[in-house]
């Protein structure tokens, strides 16, 4: 007990006590520790945040609310943590045990509004599932959105939801407001797939369908009507017909248990904690004389149909029928390369929020393991088996283009590589009317590099590299069209199956002959091939023919000459910016059906005689193969295609009257460095125009070329281009917004500018400005060669007709008043001009580049 008469004298003792230490902002690293051994009690390496963020949806939640019309709102997973505890409990599927961390939820409810009553009722809280929002606009009536795939901010196609409580014969509308892509088959009669309690059946149904434009033409929207058959129905409705994760095991279960020759591993471990499943097909233990064979599918969660045909291709290799094939080649499958995207009901991307099968070239192991894993397996295979491993075949599905085609690698026509690889395709449009052959395309973009066949073709040069493309929607014959279903896919996979026995077997043969005939030619014909390698034209056409010729007396010749025929009728205008595996998933183009008519039909001058063929058909991009082989393969080429090719060599001789000045790239610039380059070319080109040192002179819409080209040569031999020894600049073709121009304006007008370089002709522009100031004159030193005053304000708009000329106001800087340019009567030097170039040889005409180059092949062809 303390003394209380005792004077405490407490304050000194308290400014003993040193002062608190301000907390920081810094964070603290464990990984040192862990390097010594430590290691946290719970694993949250498989711990991943998930964000669906998306403003479209936020103000359409929020403004629903306030209007009491929301009627749902979905799942949204706010990490795999709470994303498998929810989807395992109805599906119970495997996935790695984490610590599931209680996090404040971000939306007012979750399921039906309580605080809105609704008869009919909806439901996406299951794998796969995606339906975000329902908003209720009347009795008969739902806005529908669908919610966004994982930490990205688009990627809308994929819905997958069911509904209950409706009473029979009763008729609802839905909308599905916010679909990201501008094309689908939707427009070409695709519709919704539809599952009945009172029929168990996926098939397409629903009636008044229509895909039109939506907020502002930022989103589109699917519009459908649905008939309830019985009273409390149960509908499923989805993009496609759903394949899960959970659905995949069991079916491999059964057919591992039923199967002697497949064995089971571990492929790997997905990002969120998910075991992917590799099976091994094969026929004893010796791999000296097998080949091998590498299948995968679904690496995009919304292409569900590619997992249709990836099970009645399993349930062909399985099966006694496979084993023919089985004996020769051994498959590495691996069903389904994005689990996670595929549970979480994603359309494009993983949980990463990145597309897949765009990481195959530049890959981290830590974000995407099945991608390093299939990359680590196909190495791994290549080491074994070398020039053996024959083939890599990806599943896709496709939303723009129907049946069942596929796309390959790109090879020139004397390469025996060219008719190798059109051979699975060929046989397959052989064998079912559901693929075809005329919609595949051989072609790697620079846009697809980085996809698994175009890495794997480039690593391994393995010939047999195929994405093969199943359709969402239908199928068609000469006669009509067919729905898909799953037993079209299925179909479709076990045809599959068959047709890789077949090519196996052909392979193997025509490998040995052209290998066999090709050794007895290289002897004979070295000295011949040494001679004709600086001809290059002679030299591919005599590949070409050597190539082709190896087969003629086998019993492939048939095949080969279907293929040569072929070349013609492939529809090579169809780019592969029109495959459904595009980043962007609103830029796909729809241009297929129009250029096919096209192409098919007769290409008559009096039906497009006042339609330039710009607008009509784009010009095709030239891969560098046929850019360097281009006269054997223009020559093969149809009128149309010919034509196609000989606008787009002519399109670069024009310049584009939309691209501006300061769009122009400096390459070089001599005794200075890169920033100042930049900097005093920009200055050159916005400040030049006060000196009037350019001028634009524009062809107008009705030009006839023929009647004034004498004056256009003068034109071009008088306005000469100033030297550019130290200056090199090369226009980029970047295209300017303007609104009501397209490419028919475009083959009107022909814009031709002459620049004077500021760099190269510094003193002549110091003298100008010393004889201006002088002597007061006003016009411009390139109007002065042509003879041309000024000064004199005479009415020439008549004149520049009879030239087919007119003045092109200067946008960039308006004139002033003094030299306001006035152009005096040419018509006199014009025409004496025309009557002396009539006297003489006539002008050249205007031939299209590729006549001189098929002109010259035939010459040599003749010599021969």
């Amino acid at each position: 007990m303390l003394n209380q008469d005792v004077d405490l004298n407490i304050q000194p003792f308290l400014n003993q006590i040193p002062k608190a230490i301000t907390l920081t902002d810094h964070s603290f690293s464990l990984e040192n520790d862990m390097l010594l051994g430590w290691a946290p009690k719970v694993d949250y390496s498989k711990l991943l945040t998930l964000n669906f963020a998306n403003h479209l949806n936020d103000s359409i939640i929020a403004k629903a609310l306030h209007n009491n019309q929301l009627l749902y709102l979905g799942f949204r997973p706010q990490d795999t943590g709470q994303m498998h505890k929810q989807y395992s409990n109805g599906s119970s599927y495997p996935f790695k045990q984490i610590k599931i961390l209680q996090r404040k939820p971000q939306l007012p409810f979750l399921g039906m509004n309580p605080n809105l009553s609704s008869r009919i009722l909806f439901n996406s809280t299951f794998e796969s599932g995606n339906l975000d929002i329902v908003v209720k606009c009347s009795d008969t009536e739902y806005d529908l959105y669908m919610r966004v795939d994982g930490n990205t901010k688009g990627h809308t196609l994929w819905y997958n939801f069911e509904m209950t409580g409706m009473k029979k014969t009763e008729v609802i509308q839905l909308n599905i407001c916010n679909f990201r892509k501008s094309r689908t088959l939707y427009e070409r009669g695709m519709k919704p797939y539809i599952w009945r309690s009172t029929n168990p059946e996926w098939l397409q149904g629903g009636e008044q369908i229509q895909y039109k434009t939506h907020y502002n033409s930022h989103y589109n929207s699917l519009s459908f009507k649905l008939v309830c058959n019985g009273d409390n129905e149960v509908i499923k409705v989805a993009y496609c017909v759903p394949y899960t994760y959970t659905q995949m095991l069991e079916f491999c279960w059964n057919m591992q248990k039923n199967c002697n020759h497949v064995e089971k591993t571990v492929f790997c471990e997905s990002l969120s904690g998910v075991q992917l499943p590799l099976y091994t097909f094969s026929y004893g233990n010796n791999y000296q004389n097998q080949k091998c064979m590498i299948i995968q599918a679904r690496i995009h969660p919304g292409e569900s149909n590619g997992s249709w045909v990836m099970q009645g291709l399993l349930e062909f290799l399985s099966s006694q029928q496979g084993l023919k094939l089985i004996k020769k080649c051994v498959i590495k499958v691996v069903p389904m390369m994005n689990p996670d995207g595929v549970i979480l009901g994603n359309y494009r991307t993983g949980i990463a929020g990145k597309d897949l099968n765009r990481r195959f070239k530049l890959t981290d192991q830590m974000l995407f393991p099945t991608v390093w894993a299939m990359k680590r397996l196909v190495k791994e295979q290549h080491s074994i088996f070398g020039n053996n491993l024959i083939g890599f075949i990806d599943l896709h599905g496709h939303s723009v283009k129907k049946n069942v085609f596929l796309y390959g690698p790109e090879y020139p026509l004397w390469n025996y590589n060219y008719y190798k690889c059109r051979v699975l395709a060929k046989l397959l449009g052989q064998k079912t009317e559901m693929f075809r052959y005329y919609s595949s395309i051989f072609r790697i973009s620079q846009s697809k590099k980085s996809t698994a066949r175009g890495v794997f073709l480039d690593l391994y040069d393995i010939v047999n590299c195929f994405t093969i493309e199943s359709s969402n929607g239908s199928y068609y014959n000469q006669t009509q069209t067919f729905e898909f279903t799953c037993k079209h896919w299925i179909q479709m996979g076990w045809i599959i199956g068959e047709t890789l026995t077949e090519l196996v077997e052909m392979q193997s043969e025509m490998d040995m002959i052209y290998n066999q005939k090709n050794d007895e030619t290289k002897r004979s014909n070295r000295q011949i091939k040494n001679q004709m390698f600086n001809k290059k034209r002679s030299f591919t056409g005599y590949q070409e023919d050597q190539c082709y010729q190896q087969f003629q007396n086998t019993k492939f010749a048939n095949l080969f000459d279907e293929l040569k025929q072929d070349a013609d009728k492939m529809n090579i205008s169809v780019s592969e910016k029109e495959s459904d595996s595009s980043d962007d998933d609103g830029s796909e183009t729809y241009l297929e059906d129009i250029k096919q008519q096209i192409l098919q039909e007769d290409f008559s001058k009096s039906k497009y005689k006042d339609k330039p063929m710009i607008s009509i058909m784009q010009p095709i991009s030239k891969s560098k193969i046929e850019q360097r082989f281009s006269p054997r393969i223009q020559q093969q080429q149809s009128s149309q295609q010919s034509i196609m090719l000989s606008i787009q060599k002519s399109e670069k001789k024009f310049n584009n009257p939309s691209r501006s000045v300061q769009n122009s790239i400096i390459k070089k610039v001599s005794s200075n460095s890169q920033s100042k380059k930049s900097t005093k070319i920009t200055n050159y080109i916005t400040n030049y125009p006060n000196g009037q040192n350019s001028a634009t002179l524009v062809f107008q819409e009705d030009y006839n070329l023929n009647q004034f080209q004498p004056s256009q040569q003068l034109m071009h031999t008088t306005l000469q281009r100033p030297s550019t020894a130290n200056l090199e600049v090369t226009e980029e073709d970047i295209p300017f917004p303007i609104q009501s121009f397209n490419t028919s304006n475009y083959n009107v007008f022909k814009q031709h500018t002459r620049l004077r370089s500021n760099i190269t002709i510094n003193k002549q522009i110091k003298d100008q400005k010393k004889l201006q100031s002088k002597s007061h004159q006003t016009t411009p030193p390139l109007l002065q060669q042509m003879g041309i005053n000024v000064k004199s304000k005479l009415n020439t708009q008549t004149n520049l007709e009879q030239l087919g000329l007119k003045i092109k106001p200067q946008h960039f800087l308006a004139p002033k008043k003094s030299e306001e340019p006035i152009i005096t009567d040419l018509s006199k030097n014009i025409n004496s001009i025309i009557e002396n170039q009539k006297s003489t040889r006539p002008p050249k005409p205007n031939v299209p580049p590729s006549f001189y180059s098929v002109k010259r092949h035939m010459m040599l062809r003749l010599k021969n």
